[in-house]
This record gives C-alpha cells, sequence and structure tokens, in this order.
C-alpha cells in the first residue's frame, strides 16, 4: 500500500538565531505526524547560518531558501513557498515552539470534510495564555500558526512585501494577508486544538521603541483594506462598548496635550499649562499601562507616544507618495 501524499510544506522565515531555530528545529522533529508527510522550508531572510545548524538542516532534510539581502518576513515566506510541493502551506516562525501534534491534528481538520482552504491555528504565550484576543469571532492571521492552500496562496500573489520599512520594520503583513483570502472568498476556519507557543514579546528595554515604530505601516493597511482596517485593528470591547485603536488614541492626545502645554507655558499661560499637562499624564496612562506600568521602563515608555505619532505621520507620507506613484 503506497504511503499518503505529503500534506505540508513547513514555511519558516529567519533571521539564522541559532538559538531560536534549534529549539523549533526540535519541536518539528517531534511532530506526531509521519515525516513523509510534511516537508520543511527555511527561508533565510539576508542572514547567515552557523556551521553546526547546516548540519542540523540537512540531517533533518530541511529545504533551505537564502534571499541575497534582507527584504522582510512577508518576502522571505514568498521565497519559501516557491519552493513547496504539499497541498498546504504550514506557516510559522523561528521563535515558535509547536505542539507535538501540531501537525496531526490540522492533519485531521483539513482531511475532514467539508473542505476547507485555510486553517488558522491557536497560538499562545508560555503562561498558556493567548496571544491576541480578537474583539470578535473573525479569525486573525497570525503566521506564526497558519495554514494556507498552497493553490489559493499562489491564486491571491501571496504575502504583500510592501509591509517591509527601513531596512528592518515590518508590520501588518499578517493582517494584510488574510483580508486578501477572505476577498478572494476562501473558506477558513479556526482550530484551538492546533497549538503553538510564543514567547513574550518586547522584552528587551528598548522595543517599546520599535514597537511604536512598527506603525508606519498601518497607512499601507488602511489603504488596501479601508473598512476591514476600520472594523477589525485593535477594536477592544469594554463592556458592551467596542473601542477602536485605544493605545494609538491615547498617543496622539499625549502628544497633542504635551505640545499644547508647551505653547501655553511659552505664552505666559501656566495654569492652562499645567491643565494641558495634566491631560497629557492622563492620556498617557493607557500606553505605560501596556508595559504593566514598569518604574524601569518608564524612561523609555515616555517616549512611546512621540515615536507613535512621528511614525503615524511618516505612514501617511510614504502612502501618499504611493498612491501619487499608482496614480501616475
Amino acid at each position: 500500500m503506497s504511503e499518503p501524499a505529503r500534506l505540508f510544506s513547513v514555511v519558516i522565515p529567519s533571521r539564522g538565531e541559532p538559538a531560536k531555530l534549534e529549539q523549533l528545529l526540535d519541536a518539528l522533529a517531534r511532530q506526531t505526524l509521519p515525516p513523509s508527510r510534511f516537508e520543511i522550508i527555511l527561508a533565510l531572510d539576508g542572514g547567515t547560518l552557523a556551521p553546526a545548524l547546516l548540519g542540523r538542516l540537512e540531517a533533518l532534510g530541511v529545504t533551505l531558501v537564502r534571499l541575497e539581502r534582507r527584504l522582510g518576513p512577508g518576502a522571505a515566506r514568498n521565497a519559501g513557498t516557491a519552493r513547496a510541493h504539499a497541498e498546504f502551506l504550514a506557516f510559522t516562525e523561528d521563535d515558535v515552539t509547536p505542539a507535538p501534534t501540531w501537525l496531526e491534528r490540522a492533519a485531521l481538520r483539513l482531511e475532514a470534510p467539508p473542505p476547507i482552504d485555510v486553517l488558522v491555528g491557536h497560538t499562545r504565550k508560555p503562561s498558556q495564555r493567548s496571544v491576541e484576543v480578537p474583539a470578535s469571532d473573525l479569525p486573525l492571521y497570525l503566521p506564526t500558526n497558519l495554514f494556507v492552500r498552497r493553490a489559493l496562496f499562489e491564486r491571491v500573489g501571496g504575502y504583500s512585501e510592501e509591509f517591509f520599512a527601513a531596512g528592518t520594520l515590518y508590520f501588518r503583513e499578517d493582517s494584510d494577508f488574510g483580508f486578501t483570502l477572505e476577498e478572494a472568498g476562501a473558506r477558513i476556519e479556526r482550530e484551538p486544538g492546533v497549538v503553538v507557543t510564543h514567547p513574550v514579546e518586547h522584552v528587551r528595554w528598548l522595543d517599546p521603541l520599535r514597537w511604536a515604530r512598527r506603525y508606519e505601516l498601518d497607512a499601507l493597511l488602511a489603504a488596501r483594506h479601508p473598512q476591514r482596517f476600520r472594523e477589525r485593528i485593535e477594536v477592544q470591547r469594554l463592556g458592551p462598548l467596542r473601542v477602536r485603536r485605544p493605545i494609538v488614541r491615547a498617543c496622539v492626545a499625549c502628544v497633542g496635550a504635551a505640545l499644547a502645554a508647551l505653547v501655553a507655558w511659552l505664552a505666559g499661560a501656566e495654569r492652562v499649562a499645567l491643565a494641558f499637562a495634566a491631560l497629557a499624564a492622563f492620556a498617557f496612562l493607557p500606553v505605560w499601562a501596556k508595559w504593566k506600568f514598569n518604574p524601569l521602563r518608564l524612561p523609555v515608555v515616555l517616549l512611546v507616544p512621540f515615536v507613535m505619532v512621528y511614525a503615524l505621520l511618516r505612514g501617511q507620507l510614504r502612502a501618499r507618495v504611493r498612491r501619487r506613484a499608482l496614480a501616475g
């Protein structure tokens, strides 16, 4: 009796960091799905690999795809997918640890009726909490745990490679890809039993500033998917209310109030300046709350609203230039 056909091409973008890759490769080697049913493709995004890792990749039969320079994870996923052979693409990332049953549980759903095109798995933190909690039952499209029919991926053109800026920033390419799949009429389901674990993010001291800088790419997503951007991006529930982009709005309010306080103080209106300063401090509280009111991070977090507003303005400028280029 012949073996079942290969079902998954596991596609991983990476910069080649050994500590991350070793843990991921260990997890993929422990998969309960037979190795004959999946292949592994590592797309090296302009990075380098240690010689010891090259031997490990060869031992596991990993296909290595190299990008000559860093183009971002979207481009790396596209390059990896170009070498894929299986019916479904299984996207994950090099700092993720898939559960041993990750691929097996996905196979059980994807090979059962009714047929679907996209399966969104569950990504959790080491504490077992979800990485992100959406404001509705609509799926998120985190590339840590996403399965897409390869024919559909090719039909929609894969990930947009525009969501990469300044040689290091990348953001929103996952939402853009998911919204594109929806617009193409893909049959999409979520499966909480298909599990990977993602480490806690933004733990380094300067990470809040890099986190804020990524918002430069919001304007591009808003231009490509205006309605979905308004309805789906960072919409949170507060009781019966749905609040759009509370941290972004808090940053804008904080910067606006701080600038008004400075103008009032320079004009000699000290009471008005104090009132605006108090308003700026109040608007800053949700921003600091995101970083758990950690006093050690306060000197950096104080800069977050200003970096955020700069990124938003820069993104609007980039989007305007893009629109003119497309129109011309």
